[in-house]
């Protein structure tokens, strides 16, 4: 990410006001702590005002509650989601959430998924590697 230091907090690209980390979600409650934990990360990274983490269905908070959420002075929001590819939900389920949450005053735009990220490509091409003994 396209980074600026300002008092010692990385700020979003100036694009964004705010990011939402979308996961799909679980009613397993263990299924959510790797979520968490990279949420916590980035939370305090880049700071709890800039960034929110959400699911898409099973688990709270949703996408429509982090919305809910934001500051009044949030106008352009970026959804990432924490998938691998593009599927029936990233083509259609999440598209729709965000068109029912766009307002005048708000423009939230739908991010490739993680997945899709060369970076994250190589590194489950480092960790596959080391599981085979390869690295």
């Amino acid at each position: 990410m396209n980074c600026q230091k300002t008092l010692g907090i990385r700020m979003l690209r100036k694009e964004y006001d705010h990011i939402i980390l979308l996961a799909h979600g679980s009613p397993d409650p263990l299924w959510k702590e790797p979520f968490e934990s990279l949420y916590s990360q980035i939370s305090q990274m880049y700071g709890a005002d800039n960034s929110s983490l959400a699911y898409m269905e099973l688990t709270t908070p949703t996408l429509e509650e982090a919305v809910a959420a934001l500051s009044s002075n949030v106008k352009q929001v970026a959804v990432l989601p924490l998938f691998l590819a593009v599927g029936r939900h990233l083509r259609k389920d999440v598209p729709s959430q965000i068109e029912a949450l766009q307002r005048s005053d708000l423009e939230i735009k739908l991010l490739p998924p993680i997945g899709e990220d060369t970076l994250v490509q190589s590194a489950i091409q480092t960790a596959i590697a080391q599981h085979l003994g390869k690295a």
